[in-house]
């Protein structure tokens, strides 16, 4: 996940919250504000990058410092609300069934956006980069994945192999 969609979805989900409220872990009153926005089982992100995503986001106004009963603090602007409903809903990852899988693709530099996110993809059903453009894998890609390429408009971009056999060709 993001550094940018966790910051927002944290404060989506809370509405408002002071800076003081995650950081450090060694104050108990911070428990329950960690627990809430699961700190604890989301990806580290240290004090400084918090806190410069925070003022990013506050210059594209996705943010917003405010006041309340004398705590400074952060709370999420309807356009960052509309942002997050930009994001892909974290989707199951189904188990792995053993079929090693083979993700190869091709999509052109001016396109950069686009392959980031197809990698950012892949990463979450546990796929891992053999070479830049190919990546393998042995979850099942579900159809939210072929409706992610067909957003896209990377279906003719992107070729998925299923390895049955392994070992070395032979005649």
């Amino acid at each position: 996940m993001s550094k940018v969609r966790f910051v927002l979805e944290a404060l989506g989900a809370v509405g408002f919250a002071t800076l003081d409220s995650f950081f450090p872990r060694k104050y108990t009153r911070a428990r329950s504000a960690r627990i809430l926005f699961g700190l604890d089982a989301a990806p580290r992100i240290s004090r400084h990058d918090f806190s410069s995503v925070l003022w990013r986001l506050k210059r594209e106004g996705l943010v917003a410092r405010t006041t309340r009963e004398g705590n400074a603090g952060w709370s999420i602007t309807s356009k960052g609300e509309k942002t997050m409903k930009c994001f892909r809903p974290v989707i199951f990852v189904p188990p792995s069934d053993g079929i090693m899988r083979l993700v190869i693709f091709d999509i052109p530099e001016k396109e950069r956006k686009k392959r980031r996110a197809l990698r950012a993809e892949l990463i979450s059903f546990n796929f891992s980069q053999l070479q830049k453009s190919v990546w393998a894998g042995e979850n099942p890609l579900p159809e939210d994945f072929l409706s992610f390429l067909d957003e896209l408009n990377l279906k003719n971009k992107v070729h998925i192999f299923s390895v049955r056999k392994h070992g070395t060709l032979q005649k």
